[in-house]
């Protein structure tokens, strides 16, 4: 008589003796990626935890072997025979009264991951059978598996479950580019950090352009002792209105990184100020004023030599005096023999709470603004840019003029100057280039701190320096591979129907070309989404942290031809500071527990309970002090004089 009590794992484990190590049996179909197993309460493993079948035949050329073949739990299952899901409460009640306690099936679902053959990671092309011992893996076959390069590897953390089993990240795998991925809160800035240290250890040039002062402190571990590599960090930081989250003491100073603004082409220039590219008229006067400057000329030159051609002042012909302009109005000054400044201007420039200049002050209304675009009786530009017949011949490069300027570039220059003005209230301008060469120094991590900076002029800076890393590395070339560090990678390339400003063409060239000249991206983002999708697929290798959004999970999908959506369907699941690792930075992909930075995070999150409890702290204590000086000022005059 058959028994009709169901039989748990664990009394299949009592007919067939089960290894040291052996989690379970192999049950029901086996595929070649896939597999289930039955387990026990006592020996069930967690989920994503390391599984290992031995023994599994292979076939190889005309005969077989036996690998050991690694898996990953992906999900584990209780159910129980005699309470199915259909059932109500009451009928569950008398079977458990007539019967007492089930015991559960515990099933687990595991996913092939390969085997190692000495050399790399393979697929199986053969299965198990149904009854093969699943055992857990090992420490030291996880380390074959997973570990590459261990003398000159980047040490990224350990295994998620196994804290004494290191990854070790192959630096070759960089030459295909790397994106950090990972939803605001998930540990991204950290785990760049660890890359940043490990890469600057190695030998690295790395050149980081950091938007919120993320990697601002890497001079500095969290007790604000000197990191073993402080002295190869440098911090530089571009003038701003606004006052720095982190001060220069606290990151053990910065040095100033400024734009030479005669270096700048006019069209730059415009970009900046915010003039469009179809506002011809004030394109082509900011061309004409910057022919007649020369030598190291600033904004507030450019400001008055176009006050001079909108006053129709500025010929074709005229020389230029020493410090820039026209030599008839002093090189550079004004009618009077002064170079304005911005108090002499009638325009608002203070700061307003974000720290930035408003630029509405400077750059009027939607009326004049349809103004500066407008066709003129003397064959001007129209709003799409257009040229007619100017002084005495057409032009189409916006040199300056044979004659007396026209009536459209003269307008043109008197709308320009207020727009102008508002470059010349940026505090960026210097008279030095970008210390290229300072960055590019051996074994040499370079913060370029870009908080609290105005977009254009962030956009520009990076797009100069990437200029000047670009042009030594396909000129001259580079003596020592580069890294280029890009936070918030989807403001400076962005995607969709978004341009981007001047640096995204070069970012994309660099990401198609770079790795044949040595520079290398490091692409890091909170919304890979939004980035330029051609870009992101340029990025061969992943860090991929917790991500929930929909649309950037497509994205990252997308991109990578290693994600499976089981892998996807995992990255909700991740914990602060885990991450999967995808591309030839690993041999298969391999989930990390990130760990090991030395110097302290500038991205950490504020401390919202501390930082409220303070100011309730400092409101009672105003609250205090409000209440007495009313009491004292209630006190007859004879009251005060006792106290005294």
């Amino acid at each position: 008589m058959s028994d009709p009590q169901p039989r748990d794992a664990s009394a299949v484990s009592a007919a067939v003796p089960i290894a040291d190590g052996a989690v379970g049996y192999v049950i029901g179909e086996v595929r070649t990626d896939a597999f289930q197993f039955v387990t026990t309460t006592e020996l069930a493993p967690p989920r994503l935890e390391y599984l290992v079948l031995r023994d599994v035949p292979e076939r190889v050329d005309d005969g077989f072997r036996t690998v050991d073949v690694l898996a990953q739990v992906t999900r584990i299952s209780v159910h129980n025979r005699l309470l199915a899901s259909g059932m109500n409460y009451n009928e569950v009640e008398a079977i458990l009264r007539r019967l007492g306690a089930a015991p559960p099936v515990i099933v687990g679902d595991a996913k092939v991951i390969g085997y190692y053959d000495g050399r790399d990671v393979r697929v199986p092309r053969g299965a198990a059978m149904p009854g093969h011992v699943v055992e857990r893996a090992p420490d030291d076959l996880l380390r074959r598996f997973f570990t590459r390069n261990v003398k000159s590897g980047i040490s990224l953390g350990a295994l998620i479950n196994r804290p004494h089993v290191p990854v070790l990240l192959d630096p070759d795998g960089l030459n295909r580019h790397l994106a950090v991925i990972a939803q605001t809160g998930a540990g991204k800035s950290y785990t760049v950090g660890v890359v940043l240290e490990q890469l600057l250890e190695l030998g690295g040039t790395v050149m980081v352009f950091d938007p919120n002062s993320d990697y601002v402190l890497m001079r500095r571990d969290a007790q604000r002792r000197a990191t073993p590599f402080a002295e190869r960090v440098a911090v530089y930081r571009v003038p701003t209105d606004g006052v720095h989250r982190l001060s220069d003491d606290d990151i053990g100073g910065a040095r100033p990184i400024t734009l030479q603004f005669s270096a700048l082409d006019p069209d730059e220039i415009c970009d900046i100020a915010g003039i469009g590219e179809n506002w011809a008229n004030l394109r082509d006067a900011v061309r004409t004023a910057c022919k007649h400057l020369t030598g190291d000329y600033t904004p507030r030159q450019l400001v008055a030599e176009l006050r001079r051609l909108a006053a129709g002042a500025v010929e074709a012909d005229v020389d230029v005096g020493p410090l820039g302009g026209s030599a008839a109005s002093g090189g550079g000054l004004d009618d009077w023999g002064f170079i304005p400044s911005l108090d002499d201007l009638d325009v608002d420039v203070s700061p307003d709470a974000s720290g930035s200049v408003a630029a509405d002050a400077f750059f009027g209304t939607d009326e004049t603004r349809r103004d500066a675009v407008s066709t003129d009786d003397h064959g001007g530009s129209d709003a799409r840019g257009g040229r007619g017949r100017r002084g005495k011949r057409a032009r189409d490069d916006g040199d300056a003029f044979e004659g007396a300027p026209t009536p459209s570039l003269i307008a043109g220059a008197e709308k320009a100057v207020k727009y102008i003005k508002y470059v010349e209230s940026l505090p960026v301008w210097g008279f030095e280039s970008i210390p290229i060469d300072d960055l590019l120094g051996p074994m040499q991590l370079s913060t370029i701190d870009l908080a609290g900076v105005d977009r254009r002029v962030a956009d520009l800076m990076v797009m100069k320096t990437l200029t000047e890393l670009w042009r030594r590395a396909t000129r001259r070339g580079l003596v020592r591979p580069v890294f280029v560090v890009l936070e918030e990678a989807h403001n400076i390339v962005p995607g969709g129907n978004k341009e981007g400003g001047r640096a995204a063409g070069l970012v994309k060239r660099i990401a198609a070309e770079g790795r044949k000249f040595g520079v290398f991206l490091v692409l890091v983002t909170q919304r890979p989404g939004k980035v330029h999708a051609d870009t992101l697929s340029q990025c061969g290798s992943q860090i991929i942290m917790r991500l929930t959004n929909p649309d950037d999970q497509s994205a990252v999908r997308r991109a990578s031809e290693s994600v499976s959506e089981a892998l996807l369907a995992d990255l909700p699941g991740l914990n602060v500071g885990e991450a999967v690792v995808l591309g030839p930075l690993v041999r298969v992909p391999v989930m990390v527990r990130v760990a090991g930075r030395r110097s302290a995070e500038g991205g950490a999150d504020i401390k919202v309970a501390e930082a409220l409890e303070a100011a309730r702290a400092a409101a009672l204590t105003e609250g205090v002090i409000a209440r007495r000086a009313a009491e004292r000022a209630d006190r007859p005059r004879e009251a005060w004089r006792e106290e005294i």
